[in-house]
């Protein structure tokens, strides 16, 4: 290669860069242009105030909120159970006809939502909080059904899941549809098929030696299984319509409910996107171009947009791994006993427990306090958090086989402070 082959290679080097360097500052504009629009667009959302998502909604409310809609009756007649049954269970053949005196209850025998009517009984498999299911549990609930008087035949079933799935049905683990011989008598963690877990089971290892004479409910129920997702929240703004006007707690009540579900589905309307396509049509496709043209610039920038996400995430991880120093010096004249690993992480040791922030290498990115121990700890490690906890006034339910409990944080020397304090207010320092 010649000297000026060696030049014409390194000014081809220089302006690609210059001119990435450029592309790359224009989708930093487009960005924060596209951020202006959120505070001045016309479609911006409404302003979002959803009691569910502020008390911090669980799985069993929800339960509770979906059975006491169905419980509404007007001049004897149950007309909301009536269309839940006539939009998801009609084809799998129950007829709305047959709803006569329901019996409707949630948390009951540990089943989410059961329906009890004289000739059908309807069980409810509430999943919307993205729970697994456990060893026997829809084995167990059908069987539980059948001995109260229904027939298999009689019994449908119903799962509420947060993702969607076409193949949900097939996809349950296999233990899930199966009722032992002590389904009903033992406990989770005390029955012969029991392995690992609370949700594991023999035979989903494959070995079905202690599985042989569990019922298996599957394959007669999977024509009288539902699984319903998204179209739960539509036909909640469905069923809203036909109430009568002067019903306006249990209107709100269920608009409320199908604007949580959807958040849950991860589909409340944001018409935002329309201004950002605008936006985006205006600043990047010329005039005359052709489909295929337009699909090759939008592939494009999303190389580009990945390359500063994936920069823009380094820096966020970097300034989380600063964040630790500067808080551990912040907290080291207040508390001597405080300990650190560079970059990382600090803490104290607590009765074997160390409490402390971590930087957010395995958050995201984002630093997060938490009560670290192998395992969970032992109970009076695990007693010690939740009253140290409490003492704070402080509630997560986030916790992972190292941690009792965790959670993200921007204020971690606030947080830290208040824990080695209420520890020392507890005696445990």
């Amino acid at each position: 290669m010649t000297e000026e082959s060696v030049l014409d290679l390194i000014e081809f080097s220089n302006s690609y860069n210059a001119l990435k360097e450029i592309v790359i500052k224009q989708l930093l504009a487009l960005v924060t242009e596209c951020d202006k629009l959120k505070s001045k667009s016309e479609n911006k959302p409404f302003y979002q105030l959803n009691l569910l998502d502020i008390v911090h909604t669980e799985e069993p409310h929800t339960s509770k909120f979906l059975a006491s809609i169905l419980n509404y009756s007007e001049n004897g007649k149950y007309i909301i159970l009536e269309s839940f049954i006539d939009k998801f269970l009609y084809l799998a053949g129950l007829d709305k006809s047959s709803v006569v005196d329901p019996i409707i209850a949630a948390e009951k025998s540990h089943v989410d939502v059961r329906v009890l009517d004289k000739n059908f009984a309807i069980i409810i498999e509430n999943k919307l909080m993205n729970a697994p299911f456990q060893r026997n549990q829809l084995g167990r609930y059908i069987e539980e059904t059948h001995k109260l008087g229904y027939s298999y035949d009689k019994i449908y079933l119903v799962i509420l899941p947060q993702y969607f799935n076409p193949d949900l049905i097939n996809n349950i683990r296999v233990s899930a549809w199966k009722c032992p011989s002590d389904g009903l008598s033992s406990s989770n963690d005390n029955r012969a098929c029991a392995y690992l877990d609370k949700y594991n089971c023999w035979c989903d290892e494959n070995d079905h030696l202690p599985c042989e004479g569990c019922k298996d409910f599957r394959p007669s129920f999977k024509n009288r299984t539902v699984a319903i997702h998204s179209q739960l929240s539509d036909w909640l703004y469905e069923i809203e319509q036909i109430i009568e006007p002067k019903q306006t707690i249990l209107r709100s009540a269920i608009i409320q409910f199908a604007d949580f579900t959807k958040g849950l589905y991860d589909l409340r309307i944001n018409n935002i996107f329309m201004d950002i396509q605008k936006l985006i049509k205006e600043t990047m496709f010329p005039e005359d171009a052709t489909t295929l043209t337009k699909w090759d610039i939008l592939y494009e920038k999303v190389k580009e947009l990945s390359e500063i996400q994936s920069a823009v995430s380094a820096m966020k991880l970097q300034l989380s791994k600063d964040l630790i120093d500067e808080w551990y010096h912040e907290l080291k004249p207040e508390f001597d006993l405080l300990q650190r690993e560079v970059q990382k992480s600090f803490g104290i040791n607590i009765n074997g427990v160390l409490v402390g922030c971590w930087s957010g290498y395995n958050n995201g990115g984002s630093p997060y306090w938490g009560f670290y121990c192998e395992n969970k700890g032992r109970e009076d490690q695990q007693a010690m958090v939740r009253k140290i906890l409490e003492e704070c006034d402080i509630k997560s339910d986030k916790s992972s086989p190292n941690f009792i409990c965790w959670d993200s944080t921007r204020h971690g020397v606030e947080k830290c402070r208040m824990f080695y304090n209420a520890a020392k207010r507890l005696g445990y320092i």
